[in-house]
Formats: structure tokens, sequence, C-alpha cells
């Protein structure tokens, strides 16, 4: 039997002790940003490196997009990781994916008890006043959408008239 309360207990050693643990997270920390300066700007916020070891990188990605940037510049990065780090060459990267969500600031966040239902018709108008509640970037993109629905609903009364009315689709 493989009776975990038989077997001998082990004990922490220097190999697994606190101080080695510190030392790895500091050269971890350190080869965090060798690593942020091997690839380009758009990836650097959307990759971290998380080990090295036996020939391998072992790097995580906020997404699959990400990962397939990874693999098809995989040769390049290689190249800059042994060019920079000699003694502990790379001969792969391990990439996998972890997707999380950004947070983002307080007064960026829609306010909670914000409701958008209502009928139709007044979708878009409802929209408009969420916009005015958030940030400037936000709310331009808020308008941009009530906007376009107010266009959509337009040529969806449009549509329908033209049924009701016996016309033929244009086309």
């Amino acid at each position: 039997m493989n009776d975990k309360r038989r077997r001998p207990q082990r004990l922490f050693t220097g190999t697994h002790g606190t101080s080695n643990i510190l030392r790895q997270a500091q050269s971890l920390r350190e080869r965090q940003s060798a690593w942020n300066a091997m690839l380009d700007l758009e990836v650097q916020d959307h990759t971290w490196l998380v080990g090295w070891s036996t020939g391998a990188l072992e790097v995580l990605c906020q997404s699959s997009v990400w990962h397939t940037w990874l693999r098809r510049h995989e040769k390049k990065i290689l190249k800059r990781w042994n060019t920079q780090f000699p003694d502990t060459p790379a001969h792969s990267i391990q990439a996998s994916v972890k997707p999380w969500i950004a947070q983002l600031p307080a007064a960026a966040s829609p306010p909670s008890k914000m409701k958008l239902r209502g009928t139709l018709h007044n979708g878009p108008q409802r929209l408009r006043e969420a916009g005015e509640q958030m940030t400037p970037p936000i709310a331009a993109a808020v308008r941009r959408l009530a906007d376009t629905l107010e266009q959509l609903q337009a040529e969806a009364v449009t549509r329908v008239s033209a049924k009701e009315k016996g016309a033929a689709p244009s086309e």
C-alpha cells in the first residue's frame, strides 16, 4: 500500500528552504525584465516568463493570440535568449494560456445600478445617458454604439413598413 501516514517524513533541506525560494524569485524577476526586452512592445503586457529549465522557457500567455505570436517568433526569441544567457541555453518555449480579466480603474467602470433595459426606441438614448457617466474614451465608444443602434432600428422600421405595404425588397 502507498499510505502516506506510513512514509517517513521528509525534512526541508537547503534546496527547499526559504532562502532558495527567495533567490529563485529574484532571479525570475531579473529575467522577466530581460524577457520583456526580447519582445515587441505589444506582447510585453500579455506574456510572462514563469521559469526556465532543461532547455525550455516556460511562459504564461494571456490568450491563444499571444501563444500563436510566440510560436511564430520562437526562433528569434530563443536566439536572443541564448545570446543574453549563455549559461542557461534554451531550445524551445513551452507556453500555456491562462486567460484573465484586466481590472479597470474604479472611475472607468460603469455604475453597478445602471439599467439599459426598456423599450427598443429608448435604447440609444439610454446608452447616451449612461455614457455621460463614463471616462471620455469609453463615452465616445458608447455614443458610437448608440448611433449605430439608432441607425439599425431605423432600417428595421423601414423594412417592416415596406413589407406591410407589399413592396418588393430592393436589391
